[in-house]
C-alpha cells in the first residue's frame, strides 16, 4: 500500500499534502492531490537561489525561476524577522526571462538571515531556503560582548593576566610631552636596516648616530635574554596582508625547551589564539617546520596595532599593522580596441604594492599589464595595455580589508579593415579625472606636518625640563670657582638624566663620549645657547635641558676630566669647550643674557667660565694644562674670558663691576695668569703664561695703560702703578718675578702680557676710562680654511695679514715651531707653514695667532684610494665568458671612509638592476653581468674616489659565441660533367675565437637529404666537389667552426648543374583504365628516345575541363616510377585530361600528347546499408533519432514504412547524400514499433528493419500481500505493474528489511513473476518488504508490504491430536511458475526465469534441444531460493530451439518448457 504523509504547511482545509521529488537538489515539493489532471502540474524550481555573501552596503539579490500550471505566485520570507518594509526589501519579477528576483539595496547586517522562497498553485507548493551572509565594515560595539564570550569559552582567564612590555592604551601612564613611544624600539629590534630611516622618521628621530648606539646596546641586552629561551632566530617577516583577505607575519626559531609558553601581544594585552584558523577564534598561530606563522582572518579596521610574539617574558617579534584607505579611487575606463587604459588611485598612506585584480584575478606585472608606484608611495597605477574586447571587465584595487573597483569597457575600433587586426594605439584612456600629484601632495604636507608636531613637542619638553631645573638652581656668580661648576654641572646631569633627552636630539645634541670624563651642557631658562664639548672620552656627554625652544649641544669631551657649559636663567650663551684632557671644563653660570662659553679643556686641569649676573660674556679658555683657567666674574654687562690654560698653572680674567673687559691668557705655563679686576668698564686681559713665572699687569687708579709682558722667564714682571693716566708697562717678564696687569677704577682697558712664566699675570685697574692695552691693531685679508692632504705629499697653509707683524702657529692648542718636517717662514706680511711629507700625525686643528687676532683651519690627512699590485694585475686579466653565463668580476681594495664606488662598461657607467648586479662591501665590490650576449664583450672599469682622489682599474670582458656565417655569396669557379668548384668569404665575426675550419655539405635537387662533404681548413675558403653526376643539379651549404660551436649556414642561392643539361623524350599518351568518383587509374608507355640518359620515373599532371592550367600531381623530386598511377585528387562530376613527362637525372623532360577526357563518377551500384543498428530504446517524450547510412549509384529512392505501413505525417524523414534519417519529435508509447526502410534505384533495391521501443519508467506494483505456508518462509504476493502488459522487459526487485539489522537489502532481482517466497523468517523479528517495478528506464516507486511478525498473520497448523514429530514436509518438485515464450532479436540479451519447489530441494537442469547447457560458458545459470533463471548475454541464431527445465529430487521430477525465436 501507499505511504502517504500529511502534511498541513501551505495545504487548504481538508486537503492532505504528498511530498514529492523535484529535479533540483534541495527543493521541497508539497502535491496537495494524488492525481494531477492532465496537462497539469505542481510548482517547481528550474533555478533555485543560490547563498550569498556580501560586504555590507553592497547590493544584495537572490534570483530564481519557477515553472507550474496554472502559473504559480512567489512569495518571500525570512527565518528571524520580516519583509515587509518596501525600503529593505524588494520583490521583481521579469516576464521575458521569467525570473523572479529579491532584491536588498543597501544591505545590513542585521538582514543577514536563512530566507524562504514559495511558489504555490492550487495543486501543490515548492519551497527552498537560502542563506545570506554580510560581512560588517568597521568598529560594532555589539562585538565586545561576543569577543569576552569566545575568551570565556576557551578559559584564557589565567593567561591573560600576563602583560607586554608595551602598556596598553588604557593603562600606561600619563607620558611627557614629546617621550618616544617605546614601540620605537620594538619595532627598530625587529626590522631590516632599510626600514631604520622610515621608522625614526615616523617617530620624529633625526640623530641616527645616538639611535644605532642605543639600538645596538638593547639589541646585546635582547639577544642575551633570548638565548636563554630559543636559538637561531631567523627570517622575520612583518605582517602583511595575503591575497586570501588575511594578515600573517612569520618567524623562525627553535626552542630550547618544547614546554615553553608563546604569548601573542595586540597594544600591550594578550590575546587569545588557535593552533589552527578555525571558526571560533580570530588568531591563529601555527608552527610548519622551524617557521612560527601568526594568522588573522575577518580583518576590520580595529585590527590594527602594534602586535609582539614572546616567549616566556622574552620579546622575539614586533611588528606594526597599520590600516589605509583610498584618498581617490579608482573610476570608470572607456577605451577604444587597442588602447592603453590607465586605471590610477591615491592612498592615505605611503604603500610599496597594492593588490591589483582583473575580473577576479591576480594582477602581476608583465606583457600585458603594468604596475606603477610613485616616488611618495601614495599614488598607485594600473596599465592595461593593448586592450582587447576580452579586456572588458571589472578590475580592482586592494590594499588591506579597503579596496575600490570599476568597470573598463573596451569599444571595439570600427575603423578597422574587416577581417584584419586594427593597428596598435599609443594613446592612453581612463585616469581619474582629478590632480592626483595634488592630492598626494596635500596628503604628504599633512604626513609631515604631523612628524614635524612632533619634533616640536620633544623640543618643548626639553626646554621646559631646563627651565625647571634653573628655576631651582641659586643664583650664582662668575667668582664662585670649581666647587661651584661641579655642583651646577652636577645640576645639569641630573636634569639631563630625568629629560627626555635620550629619546631625540632634534634640539640638542650630545657628543660621542670616547674618554673616561664627563661632558655635558649647561642648563638654561631663557632662550640661549648651552653647548657642551666634544666629549670624546670614556665619561658622558649629554645636551643640557632647556624650556624655552633654544639649542643645548654637548661637544666633544676628549678627555677623562669633565666639561660642562655653565648654567643661564636668561638668554645669554654659555658652553662647554672640548674637554680633552683629564681636568674640568666648564662655563660659567649667568643671570642675566649674556653668552658664558667653557673652553677646550684638553688638559688635566680645570676651565671654568666665570659667573655673570647681568647680560656679559664670560668664558673658560682651552684648559690644555692640569692647571686651572676660569673667567673673572662680572656684575654689569662686560666681558670675563678664562684663556686657553695649555699648563699645570692657573689663568683666571679679572673680577669686573661695570661693563668692561676682564680676559685670562693663555695660560700655557704651570704658573698662575690672571686678568687685573676692573670697577669701570675698561679692559683687563690676562697673557699667555706660557713660563714658570708669575706676570701681571700694573694697577691703575687713573686712565693709563698698564701692560703685563711676555713673562718668558721665571723671574717677576709688574707694570707700574698710576694715578694720572699715564703708560705703566710691565716688560716682557721673562724672570721668576711677576708680572700683572694694573687695576682700572673707571672704564679704561687694562691688558696683562703672555704671562709665558710660572708666575702670575693680571691686568691693572683704572680708573678714568683711559685705555690700557698692549700692541696695534693688525688684521687678517687672507685666513687658514680646511685642507685636505694627501699622505707623504707636501701641504702649505698661508696667512696674509694687513700688516707686517709676527705670529705663532698652533696644532690642536700646542705651538708648532720648525723642525721636524714642517717649515715656518715670513716674508712681510705674509705667514707659511709648510708640511714637507704629510703623515697621520699631521691631521688636526691649526690655528695662527697674532696678538689679537686669529684664523683656524683644520687639515686632514688622507691616502688616494689604491689597488693591491697583486689583486690588480689579478683583476687586469680578462674575464672570458661563453654566451648565456655570468660574468663576475671582484676587486679588493682597502677600508676607508667617504669612498664610492664605480663600474663602467665603455666608458658607461653602470647601475644595479635588470642583467647588472652590483655588490659593495666595506673591503671588496662585485659586478656581476647575467646572461651575457656577445654584444657585451668591451672593457670593464671600476673607480675608487674619495675627497682626495680617485683610482682606477681595467679589465676586458670577452663573450664567446659562436661565429657568424660566412660572407656570400657563393661563387661557381668551375663546373664540369666531374667537378664543381665554389667559393665563399670569411665570417665578419668571429665569435670571440678564430674560425678553425669550414665545413660542407651538399643536397641533390630532388632530394630531401644534405650529405657531408667534408670540411676544409680556415685559411681556405674554395671547395672542390669531384664527386658529381654529369646533368644533375647539387646546392651546397658552408658553416664556420670555431671552439664555440658551428655558425648558421650560407647556401647557394640556386641549384649548381654538373655539365650541361639532357632532357629526356615524350613518353606515350595516357590511356584511363577506370573512373569513380574518388579515383581516375591511369596508364602510358615509356619514351620511344631516352637520349642515352636513363629514366628513373615519371611526373603526371591534370588539366581540368574548360581550363587553361595544367597541375602537377606529383614532384619533381617523387617521381612515379611505374607506367601507372591512380589520380585521387578529383571533384565528383568534373572532366579531366592527363599528360605525362619523364624525368632523368637532368629534369623532367617534354610532356606526352593528353589523354582523352575522363569524368570522376562511380559506376552504377546497388543500394546497401552499412553498419545500421536494428534495436533502439527511446523514453517516452524524448525525440527519436534512426540514422541509416547508404551506398548507391545512382542515388536511390527513400522509403520508410512502420510495422509495413507508411508512416504517419508528424515523421520527419530528412534524406541527405548517403544518409536517411527518421526522426520522431516527441515519441510516445504507441510510436513503438518495426520501422523499415527501402532504398530503390535502377540496380535493384534494399531492405533493412530497425525495432524502435519508446518507454518510460515503469508504474510501482500493486498492493503486497505475505502469507506464510511453512515455518521460516513466507510468501510474498503482489499485484502486476500496470506497464506488465505493455513492456515484456519488466521485471521486479524484492527488497527486505528487518527489526534486528535496521538495514534495507535486496533479495530478489529479475523476477518476471508476481511471487516470491523469503526464507529464514525468525519470529521475534519484524519484517518488511518493498516491491519495485523495473525496465530499460530505470525502477518505479515501491510497493510496501505489511509488517510481519504479528500472530494473526501465520498460518495455522493444527496438530490433530498428532505429533509434531510425525508431520512430514517433503513432496516432489513442482513448478510454480512456468517458463514464457520469447522472440528476441539477434545480438539482443535475454532472461528467462522459472519458480521450482520441492522437499528436499530438487536439482534442476536446463536442457535446450535436449542438450543439457548446465556447463556450457554461453549461458549464465542460476538458482536462488526456488527461482531458476538463465541470462543469455548476446542472442545468437544457434540459440533459438526448445528450452526445458527439469527438476528432480527423491520423490519425483517435474519439468516445462518453452521455445525461443531469434529475429533477424
Amino acid at each position: 500500500m501507499f505511504k502517504r504523509t500529511k502534511v498541513t504547511d501551505g495545504t487548504a482545509t481538508g486537503q492532505v499534502g504528498f511530498r514529492k521529488k523535484s529535479k533540483v537538489p534541495g527543493v521541497m515539493i508539497t502535491q496537495y492531490i494524488e492525481k494531477l489532471p492532465e496537462g497539469k502540474s505542481h510548482p517547481d524550481f528550474t533555478r533555485k537561489p543560490i547563498a550569498l555573501t556580501i560586504q555590507e552596503g553592497k547590493f544584495a539579490f537572490f534570483k530564481a525561476i519557477v515553472t507550474g500550471d496554472p502559473k504559480p505566485t512567489v512569495v518571500w520570507s525570512r527565518n528571524n524577522g520580516d519583509v515587509s518594509d518596501p525600503a529593505r526589501y524588494q520583490s521583481k519579477y521579469d516576464p521575458n526571462s521569467n525570473e523572479h528576483t529579491f532584491e536588498m539595496p543597501h544591505v545590513k547586517p542585521d538582514q543577514a538571515d536563512t530566507y524562504k522562497c514559495f511558489a504555490k498553485n492550487e495543486y501543490g507548493q515548492a519551497m527552498v531556503t537560502v542563506v545570506l551572509n554580510v560581512i560588517e565594515v568597521g568598529f560594532k560595539m555589539t562585538k565586545a560582548p561576543q569577543q569576552q564570550a569566545e575568551v570565556a569559552n576557551c578559559n584564557f582567564k589565567k593567561v591573560l593576566k600576563r602583560r607586554s612590555k608595551v602598556v596598553p592604551k588604557a593603562e600606561e601612564p600619563e607620558k611627557k610631552e614629546g617621550e618616544i613611544d617605546p614601540k620605537f624600539w620594538e619595532l627598530l629590534m625587529s626590522a631590516d636596516k632599510k626600514d631604520y630611516e622610515r621608522i625614526c622618521a615616523e617617530f620624529g628621530v633625526t640623530d641616527f648616530r645616538w639611535m644605532l648606539k642605543k639600538l645596538n646596546e638593547m639589541k646585546r641586552e635582547r639577544e642575551e635574554e633570548q638565548a636563554e629561551f630559543v636559538k637561531n632566530l631567523s627570517d622575520l617577516k612583518p605582517i602583511h596582508i595575503n591575497a586570501d583577505g588575511t594578515a600573517s607575519f612569520e618567524l623562525e626559531f627553535d626552542l630550547l625547551d618544547p614546554s615553553s609558553s608563546i604569548y601573542l601581544y595586540k597594544d600591550g594585552e594578550m590575546i587569545p589564539y588557535t593552533k589552527e584558523l578555525g571558526d571560533k577564534m580570530k588568531h591563529c598561530l601555527r608552527k610548519v617546520g622551524r617557521k612560527y606563522i601568526f594568522s588573522m582572518r575577518d580583518l576590520m579596521p580595529e585590527d590594527a596595532g602594534f602586535y609582539q610574539l614572546d616567549v616566556e617574558d622574552v620579546n622575539m617579534f614586533s611588528t606594526d599593522f597599520k590600516m589605509v584607505d583610498f584618498l581617490v579611487k579608482i573610476q570608470e575606463v572607456k577605451a577604444m580596441e587597442r588602447e592603453d587604459a590607465v586605471f590610477e588611485c591615491v592612498i592615505s598612506a605611503p604603500l610599496s604594492k597594492l593588490m591589483w585584480f582583473g575580473k577576479n584575478m591576480p594582477l602581476e606585472q608583465g606583457d600585458k599589464y603594468d604596475i606603477e608606484v610613485s616616488e611618495d608611495k601614495l599614488i598607485h597605477r594600473l596599465v592595461v595595455k593593448d586592450c582587447m574586447v576580452v579586456d572588458k571587465g571589472i578590475y580592482a584595487a586592494c590594499a588591506g580589508i579597503k579596496s575600490c573597483n570599476a568597470w573598463l569597457v573596451v569599444e571595439a575600433d570600427k575603423g578597422a579593415p574587416k577581417g584584419k587586426k586594427s593597428a596598435r594605439k599609443t594613446t592612453r584612456a581612463g585616469g581619474s579625472g582629478t590632480d592626483l600629484q595634488k592630492v598626494a601632495q596635500e596628503q604628504q604636507q599633512k604626513l609631515d606636518k604631523e612628524r614635524e608636531e612632533r619634533k616640536e613637542k620633544i623640543k618643548a619638553a626639553r626646554e621646559a625640563a631646563a627651565e625647571a631645573a634653573a628655576a631651582e638652581e641659586p643664583e650664582k656668580t662668575a667668582d664662585s670657582g670649581a666647587g661651584k661648576d661641579k655642583g651646577a654641572a652636577v645640576e645639569v646631569e641630573r636634569i639631563d638624566k630625568t629629560s627626555v633627552a635620550a629619546t631625540t636630539t632634534v634640539a640638542g645634541d650630545s657628543g660621542s663620549g670616547h674618554s673616561a670624563g664627563k661632558a655635558s651642557g649647561g642648563a638654561k631658562q631663557d632662550g640661549s645657547h648651552a653647548d657642551a664639548g666634544g666629549g670624546h672620552s670614556a665619561g658622558k656627554a649629554s645636551g643640557g635641558a632647556r624650556k624655552d625652544g633654544s639649542i643645548a649641544d654637548a661637544g666633544g669631551g676628549h678627555s677623562a676630566g669633565k666639561a660642562s657649559g655653565g648654567a643661564k636663567q636668561d638668554g645669554s650663551h654659555a658652553d662647554a669647550g672640548g674637554g680633552h684632557s683629564a681636568g674640568k671644563a666648564s662655563g660659567g653660570a649667568k643671570q642675566d643674557g649674556s653668552p658664558a662659553d667653557a673652553g677646550g679643556g684638553h688638559s688635566a686641569g680645570k676651565a671654568s667660565g666665570g659667573a655673570k649676573q647681568d647680560g656679559s660674556h664670560a668664558d673658560a679658555g682651552g684648559g690644555h694644562s692640569a692647571g686651572k683657567a676660569s673667567g673673572g666674574a662680572k656684575q654689569d654687562g662686560s666681558h670675563a674670558d678664562a684663556g686657553g690654560g695649555h699648563s699645570a698653572g692657573k689663568a683666571s680674567g679679572g673680577a669686573k663691576q661695570d661693563g668692561s673687559h676682564a680676559d685670562a691668557g693663555g695660560g700655557h705655563s704651570a704658573g698662575k695668569a690672571s686678568g687685573g679686576a676692573k670697577q669701570d668698564g675698561s679692559h683687563a686681559d690676562a697673557g699667555g703664561g706660557h713660563s714658570a713665572g708669575k706676570a701681571s699687569g700694573g694697577a691703575k687708579q687713573d686712565g693709563s695703560h698698564a701692560d703685563a709682558g711676555g713673562g718668558h722667564s721665571a723671574g717677576k714682571a709688574s707694570g707700574g702703578a698710576k694715578q694720572d693716566g699715564s703708560p705703566a708697562d710691565a716688560g716682557g717678564g721673562h724672570s721668576a718675578e711677576e708680572a700683572s696687569g694694573g687695576s682700572r677704577q673707571d672704564g679704561s682697558l687694562a691688558d696683562a702680557g703672555g704671562g709665558h712664566s710660572a708666575g702670575k699675570a693680571s691686568g691693572g685697574a683704572k680708573q678714568d676710562g683711559s685705555l690700557a692695552d698692549a700692541g696695534g691693531e693688525p688684521g687678517i685679508t687672507s685666513g687658514l680654511s680646511d685642507i685636505l692632504a694627501t699622505r707623504g705629499q707636501p701641504a702649505e697653509l698661508t696667512v696674509k695679514m694687513n700688516t707686517d707683524c709676527d705670529g705663532a702657529w698652533f696644532k690642536d692648542g700646542e705651538p708648532l715651531k720648525s723642525g721636524g718636517g714642517i717649515s715656518i717662514t715670513k716674508d712681510a706680511n705674509i705667514h707659511k707653514l709648510t708640511i714637507h711629507s704629510c703623515r697621520d700625525t699631521d691631521s688636526g686643528l691649526l690655528r695662527f695667532v697674532s696678538g689679537d687676532l686669529s684664523t683656524e683651519g683644520r687639515i686632514t690627512v688622507g691616502d688616494v684610494p689604491e689597488f693591491d699590485e697583486d689583486d690588480l694585475h689579478k683583476f687586469s686579466k680578462p674575464v672570458i665568458v661563453r654566451v648565456g653565463q655570468n660574468a663576475a668580476f671582484k676587486m679588493p681594495f682597502q677600508p676607508q671612509e667617504s669612498l664610492t664606488v664605480s663600474w663602467f662598461k665603455d666608458g658607461t657607467e653602470l647601475k644595479d638592476g635588470g642583467g647588472v648586479k652590483i655588490v659593495r662591501e666595506p673591503n671588496h665590490s662585485r659586478l656581476l653581468l647575467r646572461d651575457c650576449l656577445r654584444s657585451d664583450t668591451g672593457e670593464i672599469k671600476i673607480q675608487l674616489k674619495n675627497p682626495f682622489g680617485a683610482v682606477e682599474a681595467t679589465s676586458q670582458l670577452i663573450v664567446l659565441d659562436r661565429p657568424g656565417p660566412p660572407e656570400g655569396p657563393v661563387e661557381t669557379v668551375e663546373t664540369t660533367s666531374s667537378v664543381i668548384e665554389i667559393k665563399w668569404n670569411p665570417p665578419k665575426d668571429d665569435g670571440g675565437s678564430a674560425v678553425t675550419n669550414y665545413i660542407i655539405e651538399r643536397q641533390e635537387r630532388g632530394h630531401s637529404l644534405w650529405t657531408k662533404l667534408g670540411d676544409v681548413s680556415a685559411e681556405k675558403t674554395s671547395f672542390r666537389d669531384r664527386n658529381v653526376t654529369h646533368g644533375k643539379k647539387y646546392s651546397y651549404r658552408i658553416y664556420a667552426e670555431n671552439p664555440q660551436g658551428l655558425s648558421d649556414s650560407l647556401e647557394t642561392a640556386d641549384s649548381i648543374m654538373a655539365g650541361i643539361m639532357i632532357l629526356s623524350g615524350p613518353p606515350g599518351k595516357p590511356k584511363v583504365v577506370s573512373t569513380s568518383k574518388t579515383c581516375i587509374n591511369l596508364t602510358w608507355t615509356p619514351p620511344e628516345d631516352d637520349k642515352g640518359v636513363p629514366i628513373i620515373g615519371y611526373q603526371v599532371e591534370k588539366r581540368k575541363k574548360d581550363t587553361n592550367q595544367w597541375l602537377a600531381l606529383n614532384a619533381i623530386n617523387e617521381p612515379i616510377e611505374d607506367v601507372n598511377y591512380a589520380v585521387k585528387d578529383v571533384t565528383e562530376g568534373a572532366e579531366y585530361e592527363f599528360r605525362v613527362s619523364a624525368i632523368n637525372e637532368s629534369g623532367a623532360g617534354d610532356a606526352s600528347p593528353p589523354s582523352a577526357m575522363a569524368c570522376a563518377k562511380n559506376p552504377n551500384m546497388r543500394p546497401c546499408f552499412k553498419d545500421p543498428e536494428d534495436f533502439l530504446v527511446v523514453r517516452a517524450g524524448n525525440s527519436v533519432r534512426v540514422k541509416i547510412s547508404y551506398e548507391a549509384e545512382p542515388p536511390p529512392h527513400i522509403t520508410w514504412l512502420k510495422d509495413d505501413e507508411p508512416i504517419a505525417p508528424w515523421i520527419n524523414v530528412i534524406n541527405t547524400e548517403g544518409m536517411s534519417q527518421l526522426v520522431i519529435p516527441s515519441s510516445k508509447r504507441s510510436d513503438s514499433a518495426i520501422y523499415t526502410i527501402k532504398a530503390k534505384n535502377s540496380v535493384g533495391e534494399a531492405f533493412f528493419d530497425v525495432e524502435v521501443r519508446v518507454t518510460d519508467e515503469p508504474k510501482c506494483p500493486g498492493p503486497v500481500e505475505l502469507e506464510q505456508t511453512v515455518y521460516g518462509k513466507v510468501a510474498v504476493s503482489w499485484v502486476p505493474s500496470p506497464d506488465q502488459e505493455l513492456d515484456d522487459r519488466l521485471y521486479y526487485v524484492v527488497s527486505q528489511h528487518d527489526s534486528n539489522t535496521r538495514m534495507w537489502k535486496t533479495v530478489a532481482d529479475r523476477l518476471f513473476a508476481n511471487t516470491y517466497t523469503a526464507h529464514n523468517i525468525l519470529p521475534g523479528i519484524e519484517y518488511h518488504f518493498r516491491v519495485y517495478a523495473k525496465n530499460d528506464m530505470g525502477l518505479s516507486d515501491p510497493s510496501q508490504s505489511p509488517t510481519w511478525g504479528a500472530n494473526s498473520n501465520r498460518v495455522p497448523i493444527s496438530s490433530n491430536g498428532v505429533s509434531s514429530m510425525e508431520i512430514s514436509f517433503e513432496r516432489p518438485p513442482s513448478i510454480l511458475v512456468p517458463l514464457k515464450v520469447h522472440t528476441p532479436p539477434k545480438g539482443y540479451q535475454l532472461y528467462m526465469t522459472c519458480a521450482v519447489r520441492g522437499c528436499p530441494t530438487p536439482n534442476v537442469s536446463w536442457y535446450l534441444n535436449n542438450t543439457c547447457i548446465n556447463s556450457d560458458k554461453n549461458y549464465y545459470i542460476t538458482n536462488s531460493c526456488g527461482v531458476c533463471s538463465m541470462y543469455i548475454l548476446r542472442v545468437r541464431e544457434n540459440d533459438g530451439g526448445e528450452y526445458r527445465v527439469v527438476a528432480v529430487n527423491s520423490l519425483g521430477k517435474a519439468e516445462c518448457s518453452t521455445k525461443l525465436t531469434v529475429r533477424d
